[in-house]
């Protein structure tokens, strides 16, 4: 036991790594499983419609605009000054607390508005887009799953900010703890239905089981907070002029702005594929890729676990300015994620291709050779999102125009590949933009700003 734990701190796993990297292995482990049950209880075309399901409604990125990371970024520069009390209380420094009352009413306030206009917004979206699909003779239903995945998407939105607070207050242990729990009870809950043949019906249960989740955990562990905020909503008008309020326009927006871009930019890196081979190619090659993506997708997940779990931290050493120890816990981290982004990869690229040289069950992927590019550009994107998560910790957002010259060549190449070279064209194009330009643009842009931030000592920090 003594051995076990000092490899695990040598990989960099304390409590909170651990529930994170738990909730991703027991991804791992749900994966397959969920594989095996959608293949034996879905159609090839109802596949195609479970994943591109998932595909359109990440499009809430577009009703977040970036808003949760900068929640965190802003909560853990006021939580130097702060503590967590029983159910949910908070003391300390009573600037530091207006301000994170502030923040905590008027996020509260955006996410109610925001997981509206994602239910008005998305639910017809949706309809008319499967329903224009060259598949119209389908002989399943989708439309009321679709109008449940919306429901319990808008729903979950609407819990954001609260575990964005405590992200960023450090308590990184139990968000990833509640993401565990929402990892085991959506599956279940989807693969029950599944069993007792609900078809499409499974997908909105992923999503009302991590609302169930998130919902009773607020209200059991901070309920405290949950009355902190509607108080907080309640009183926003009458302390509009307090002198401790956090400014929208000149604190937030000029870092959420950017922000958004980039999170948006990431709908087309990440969740444009579906769509367009659904769209160009019908369900079935649509299925294929889901079902590869939800791999590629958990190992991305399990990889960035230890960068996010220490964005916290980043923010803290940055705010007391301690740069040496900063980059020392940065280097560290990185190198974990980056070793374990590598072997990942070549232990699921090894399965896919005994999967479809053993067993029926491989043809629900997309061909071992194609799936080898999707994989190779999961390292690429660990190491990106390493040191995205870096440069934000500081209150800046210096990837915006990446993000967003990125979504435009890479969003243009799936676009073209997919329609004329089907899951191949689409795999070959995410991986080469991500090598030859996401990176070094990446690389560049880090060192250029770690570089002039830290030797102007304070300036970065009050912008």
């Amino acid at each position: 036991m003594t051995l076990l734990v000092k490899l695990l701190r040598l990989a960099g796993v304390d409590r909170a790594v651990g529930y994170g990297v738990l909730a991703r292995l027991w991804q791992v482990v749900a994966g397959p499983v969920s594989m095996i049950v959608i293949a034996t209880n879905l159609s090839r075309e109802q596949q195609g419609f479970y994943f591109t399901f998932n595909s359109i409604v990440a499009l809430q990125l577009f009703f977040e605009l970036g808003l949760t990371g900068v929640i965190s970024t802003f909560v853990s520069h006021e939580f130097v000054d702060l503590a967590w009390e029983n159910r949910g209380r908070i003391s300390g420094d009573s600037r530091s607390l207006q301000r994170l009352e502030d923040i905590l009413a008027k996020a509260t306030l955006w996410f109610f508005v925001a997981s509206i206009l994602l239910f008005v917004v998305l639910v017809p979206t949706g309809l008319l887009f499967f329903g224009q699909a060259k598949h119209t003779g389908v002989d399943f239903s989708w439309r009321l799953p679709w109008i449940l995945v919306v429901a319990g998407t808008s729903c979950n939105l609407m819990v954001t900010p609260f575990f964005s607070v405590l992200m960023g207050s450090g308590d990184v242990a139990n968000v990833n703890k509640r993401e565990m729990l929402g990892a085991i009870v959506g599956p279940i809950l989807s693969w029950t239905v599944l069993l007792l043949h609900g078809g499409l019906f499974a997908a909105p249960a992923v999503a009302f089981g991590n609302m169930l989740v998130s919902w009773l955990y607020l209200a059991r562990q901070k309920p405290e907070l949950l009355k902190k905020a509607w108080d907080c909503v309640k009183n926003i008008r009458r302390e509009k002029h307090q002198e401790a309020r956090v400014s929208w326009r000149g604190e937030i927006w000029p870092l959420q702005w950017k922000i958004a871009l980039s999170w948006m930019s990431g709908y087309f890196l990440f969740q444009l594929f579906n769509p367009i081979l659904f769209h160009y190619h019908g369900p079935v090659v649509a299925g294929q890729m889901g079902m590869t993506l939800s791999a590629t997708n958990a190992l991305i997940g399990v990889c960035i676990t230890w960068i996010s779990a220490k964005g916290p931290e980043f923010g803290k050493l940055i705010a007391q300015r301690e740069w040496r120890r900063l980059d020392e816990l940065f280097n560290r981290v990185l190198l974990q994620t980056s070793v374990i982004s590598v072997i990942g990869a070549l232990g699921g690229w090894s399965i896919i291709w005994f999967l479809q040289g053993h067993y029926k069950i491989g043809a629900r992927f997309i061909p071992a050779s194609d799936a080898a590019f999707l994989l190779a550009a999961v390292c690429i994107v660990v190491i990106v999102f390493g040191l995205a998560t870096y440069l934000r910790a500081h209150k800046q957002e210096p990837f915006m125009v990446l993000s967003i010259s990125s979504a435009l060549i890479q969003g243009s190449a799936i676009w073209v590949t997919g329609k004329y070279f089907s899951s191949r064209g689409v795999s070959m194009a995410y991986f080469a933009v991500s090598l030859f330009f996401v990176l070094p643009y990446a690389v560049i842009v880090w060192r250029r700003c770690r570089r002039m931030w830290h030797s102007e000592g304070t300036g970065v920090l009050t912008k």
